[in-house]
This record gives C-alpha cells, sequence and structure tokens, in this order.
C-alpha cells in the first residue's frame, strides 16, 4: 500500500514538472506569442509588450494608420554611427562607412502589431511536440500548417521556421524590379507574380504533409522586349531527396520548356546578378552546402512597419536614388531577432563564403543578411522593409533591398502600389501544373 502510494505521489510530481517545463507548450501561451517571440517588453521598454491579439480588426487599422504618421525619435548618420554599433548589423554599417553623405537612418518608436489567424497558432503548438526535421537537418519531415519550431534548439531549425512562415495562403502580385547603378542608371522589371503556400492549407492533415510546401509563378509584363516569359516553380520541403521543379514558359514558341535547378548561386538575370537565387525572400532552398550556427537573440534596429512602402511607386525617381532607396523613405524601429551564421562546408561551392542573417522574432522573417565573399570582407547586404496587410493577415515585404558594395549598385523588388490580393482559398486543383499556366498563357 505504502509502495502503491508513493508510485501515485511520483507520478504526480513528475506530471507537475511536464506541466512547469519551459520547454512544452504552454510557454506560447505564457512567457511567449502563439508562434515563439517574448511576449513581454524589454528592460528600458524601448521593444513593448507583444498586445497584437487583444485587439479587434478595427482597433488594429486605427493602430496601423497612426504609425503611418508617426516622427522619427531622432536620426543616425555617419557621423555619430559609432555609438550605435551594437545596435547595426555589419551591413547597415558598411552603408555608413560606404555612402556617407547620403545614407542615413531614420528611427521611430517600435510597434509590434504582427498577428496571424488562430488556426495557424493551433496548429503551431501541436508542431511543438510533432514537427521534425531530417538527421541532418536538412529537410522538414513532418509538420501541422504552423511554425514547425516556435522553441527552437538549433539555427537550422530557425531557417526552417523562415521558410515555412505564414505568408498568406494564395497571394497575387504586382511588382516592380530596379537594378540601379552606379551613375544612377535604371533598369525596370515589371512582372505579374502568384503563390499558393500548400503547407498551410488549414484543412490538411499532419500525415499529408506534401513535399511541394509553395508554388510559384512569375509573368513578365514589362518591358516589351521581355514580357510574356514565365517562370514556375514547385518548392519543396525536402530538397535532397525531392528537389524543387522548375518551368519556364517561353513567349515565342508558346509552351512550357523544363529548366535546369534553380537553387544556390544560380545567377538570375533580373537583377543583373546582384542576388542571386537563393537569395529570392532573403534565402529560400536547401541548407546543405553550409555549417549553421545560432548566435543569439538580439536587439537591434531594423526596417519595419514601413507602411507607406505599401501603396508608393517604387520606380519613383525620387525613391530609387544612386547607390541606396532614399533614407528619407526608410523606417527603422528596435527589435528582437535571432542571430543565424552560415559558413561554407569544405569541398562545397557558393559564391557566398560566409552569411550572417537577422530574423525577426515576431514573423520569422529575415529583415537583413549579411554576405560575405571568399576573402573574408563584406560583399552584399540586403534588406527587408515589411509592412502589416490586413487582407493576409499579417507582416508581408513590401520592398526587399539587396546591394552590392563592390558595384555600388543595387536591386530591389517591391509593391507596384496596387495589384496585391490576398485570399483566404486555394485556387482551384492543378491551378499550378505547368498544363495549366500554358493554357492560361496561349490564351
Amino acid at each position: 500500500m505504502k509502495r502503491s502510494l508513493l508510485l501515485v505521489c511520483v507520478v504526480i510530481f513528475c506530471m507537475d514538472r511536464v506541466k512547469a517545463n519551459p520547454s512544452n507548450g504552454d510557454r506560447l501561451e505564457l512567457d511567449l506569442t502563439p508562434i515563439g517571440a517574448i511576449r513581454s517588453a524589454n528592460s528600458d521598454g524601448s521593444i513593448p509588450a507583444w498586445n497584437a491579439d487583444k485587439l479587434t480588426e478595427k482597433a488594429h487599422l486605427e493602430w496601423m494608420q497612426k504609425i503611418e504618421k508617426e516622427q522619427p525619435l531622432y536620426t543616425i548618420d555617419a557621423g555619430h554611427s559609432d555609438q550605435y554599433a551594437p545596435l547595426l548589423s555589419a551591413g547597415l554599417q558598411k552603408m555608413f562607412q560606404q555612402y556617407p553623405k547620403t545614407f542615413f537612418m531614420p528611427v521611430y518608436p517600435t510597434h509590434r502589431p504582427a498577428r496571424q489567424p488562430q488556426w495557424t497558432y493551433e496548429a503551431t503548438r501541436k508542431n511543438v511536440i510533432d514537427a521534425r526535421l531530417s538527421p541532418s537537418g536538412d529537410e522538414l519531415l513532418a509538420a501541422w500548417p504552423g511554425t514547425p519550431f516556435p522553441l527552437p534548439s538549433s539555427a537550422m531549425e530557425i531557417m526552417w521556421n523562415h521558410q515555412t512562415r505564414w505568408k498568406g495562403l494564395f497571394i497575387r502580385l504586382h511588382l516592380f524590379e530596379n537594378t540601379v547603378y552606379d551613375g544612377g542608371t535604371i533598369d525596370t522589371l515589371e512582372t505579374s507574380i502568384e503563390t499558393y503556400a500548400s503547407y498551410y492549407r488549414e484543412d490538411r492533415a499532419f500525415a499529408s504533409l506534401d513535399w511541394r510546401s509553395t508554388l510559384y509563378f512569375s509573368y513578365i509584363l514589362g518591358p516589351a522586349r521581355l514580357a510574356g516569359g514565365g517562370l514556375l516553380i514547385h518548392d519543396t520541403l525536402q530538397p535532397l531527396h525531392k528537389p524543387r521543379q522548375a518551368w519556364i514558359y517561353v513567349a515565342g514558341e508558346r509552351r512550357m520548356r523544363r529548366s535546369p535547378v534553380l537553387g544556390y548561386d544560380s545567377p538570375l538575370f533580373n537583377s543583373e546578378g546582384i542576388r542571386v537565387a537563393d537569395e529570392i525572400d532573403m534565402f529560400n532552398g536547401a541548407l546543405d552546402r553550409y555549417d549553421w550556427t545560432l548566435l543569439g537573440r538580439r536587439e537591434m534596429l531594423i526596417p519595419y512597419n514601413n507602411q507607406k512602402m505599401r501603396y508608393n511607386r517604387c520606380d519613383d525617381g525620387l525613391v530609387l536614388t544612386p547607390h541606396h532607396l532614399s533614407s528619407h523613405s526608410m523606417r527603422f524601429e528596435k527589435h528582437r531577432v535571432w542571430v543565424v551564421e552560415a559558413k561554407l562546408k569544405p569541398g562545397q561551392r557558393h559564391i557566398y563564403a560566409h552569411r550572417t542573417f537577422y530574423i525577426d522574432e515576431d514573423t520569422w522573417s529575415i529583415v537583413m543578411a549579411d554576405n560575405y565573399d571568399k576573402k573574408g570582407d563584406l560583399w552584399r547586404f540586403a534588406l527587408r522593409f515589411s509592412a502589416y496587410y490586413e487582407d493576409m493577415p499579417g507582416m508581408f515585404s513590401s520592398l526587399d533591398a539587396y546591394h552590392d558594395f563592390g558595384q555600388r549598385a543595387y536591386f530591389m523588388q517591391c509593391s507596384a502600389g496596387n495589384g496585391t490580393e490576398f485570399y483566404l482559398q486555394p485556387p482551384q486543383e492543378g491551378y499550378f501544373s505547368p498544363t495549366s499556366i500554358r493554357q492560361r498563357l496561349r490564351r
């Protein structure tokens, strides 16, 4: 009897320990947000607590409108950027060094408006127990349609969080892609893009995780010499065993043609080589060519709440100034980010030998990336200017800018100011098949 009673007490004690264990899903309702960010404010209050889930849609929209009208708290320029060095990425420090007369950072009050549908939170909580990577960490083998690793223990889990983060279900975008050269010459490409995140089908059962995570189609609208061309991609959660598939639509031939694997450092014609294939969406694709290290979580100044960029046409010459986007149009805030380092493995090939990524804790989106050449010099630097989109709902990039310090040039991809549409239902079956794309383009 005593032994049985002792056994019961031990079981109850162990159950209590499990409930209190900070590694379990309860943290997503206690000290962390539903996708794993720290709920509380920082020590001095410059980063507020996350309370976006407590607002009605109307109150949230009014909040965003107030943010648009704010004035900077202060501005950092090259003359005193050193005193802010702990808050600046290597890329931002290099921007001050290379463009001291034109680059500055307007710093605004920090706001944390990021939120997403409740069902993704519920799926994220289940992922605490169920999501898993391959032994190498290179492939996502199982996950519900939410953040797979809200309590990350490795750099690779964080990179998978970025690649599978909530970006809406089905999206149509109207974009400008501009390359701005040292002398101020601008090449502009106008495109229409459709993406379907099949990973986030709300009715997807855990066991039916498809290796195809995202279906993507890009169609060139202009200039006339390039108009009509298209690119279809079926992206993958398991790139080593089931590589991404790609097709090119050749307007002159009016047919789809299988494309060689597009990934890693494959050049992209639309950016004149300033951005390579695995820099789309700041980073995408296989992780296997690098050794990944989690450097921890830091408070840093990052682009955030760039609501005005949602509406401004970024082919405007007043915005596309030489060397970088006009500093007047930027907005930086202090936020907590995860810092992840990637170093090229011995025997592997990539133009970037060393990379550092800064991942926003509230969205799992990479917001900055430092890219180094084989000599160890900082070569390129990418910035993501995000905004909140009510129809998504959630945070989404309004503009991505990629800077090449050697060429003193940059490439940017941004909203055309109209034509961005979010759909809460998936497209019809087969919509992103090569046959469907070809039929639509031949009409």
